[in-house]
């Protein structure tokens, strides 16, 4: 089993797991050889799961891996080891640097190393070696953690700017514990808390709607539609979850969809690195994976 890379990105994969910081202590790393897959579980049953994968391309060069297991390698880690070690590259900066990332053992354990070259001030060489513990998993345990198959959502709409919805949701959170999210196909979405004593709804209106013919399932099939377009589709859910969805901020996504599946589940996919826009082809633009994706699960608050 072997895995080595030139880290050229660093940047953009210490932005992501600093969003995964957010919600749990552990993560999965799966490499495989064109993507990097990191998986956060928050709990396999009713929690929040976070999917991402980021093209290796988007990350590395001189990029290297084998193993027995059709070349990928599963690593269980400590988030904040990870994030530790990234923020040396940035507290590192220097036109000279290079940073390699390997699997390799210290002390007959695995690690994930990660080697920064880079100069003084004064132009001497040093060497920094940042070393991440990690748990290697076989493809027997990995069997158990599959992305969620979840059914065809009713409505699919881009999102309104991440930070004012941050900042609505920074002011709710406080009034439940649970949070209302609607949309329809006329591209309105409403977020609604309410309690004993109040009940408040923010409205957003003219954003992108993405159901039309031309966006296919899963399984290529289309979503039934049951309602008129201005009618509303709504998915509850814990308000902890969606405040910990909000901290994709982080990567700066250039695109983030809302699919609502009503009484299952709140999907978010976060659309990060890509050049391209959705513009007036919205639709197409949601298969681009040139940099990559992460794809939350919440599921619906049951009674």
């Amino acid at each position: 089993m072997r895995f080595r890379a030139a880290l050229t990105n660093a940047t953009l994969l210490l932005r992501v797991v600093q969003t995964m910081d957010k919600l749990t202590k552990t993560a999965i790393l799966k490499l495989t050889r064109s993507k990097l897959h990191l998986i956060v579980l928050t709990d396999m049953d009713s929690g929040l799961q976070l999917w991402t994968d980021i093209t290796t391309s988007a990350l590395f060069s001189d990029y290297r891996i084998e193993s027995v297991h059709d070349d990928e390698i599963y690593l269980e880690f400590t988030i904040d080891n990870l994030q530790r070690a990234l923020k040396s590259t940035q507290t590192n900066t220097s036109t000279s640097n290079q940073c390699t990332l390997r699997l390799t053992k210290k002390q007959h354990l695995p690690v994930l190393s990660l080697v920064i070259q880079t100069q003084s001030a004064m132009g001497r060489e040093m060497v920094l070696t940042q070393d991440v513990p990690v748990r290697v998993l076989t493809p027997q345990q990995m069997e158990s953690i599959r992305e969620p198959m979840v059914p065809d959502g009713q409505v699919h709409v881009m999102m309104p700017s991440l930070g004012s919805v941050r900042s609505v949701v920074e002011r709710m959170k406080s009034m439940g514990d649970r949070v209302a999210v609607s949309a329809n196909r006329l591209g309105e979405l409403n977020i609604r808390v309410n309690n004993e004593l109040v009940d408040i709804t923010t409205y957003f209106k003219g954003l992108e709607n993405l159901n039309d013919d031309s966006v296919a399932t899963q399984d290529g099939s289309q979503a039934a539609v049951d309602r008129a377009p201005g009618e509303y589709y709504t998915a509850v859910v814990d308000m902890k979850n969606f405040v910990r969805f909000l901290q994709s901020y982080y990567v700066a996504p250039k695109n983030i969809v809302c699919c609502i599946i009503e009484n299952f589940a709140l999907v978010f996919y976060v659309y990060i690195g890509s050049t391209a826009g959705f513009g007036n082809n919205g639709v197409a633009a949601l298969n681009d994976q040139n940099c990559g994706s992460m794809t939350y699960f919440i599921p619906v608050r049951q009674q």
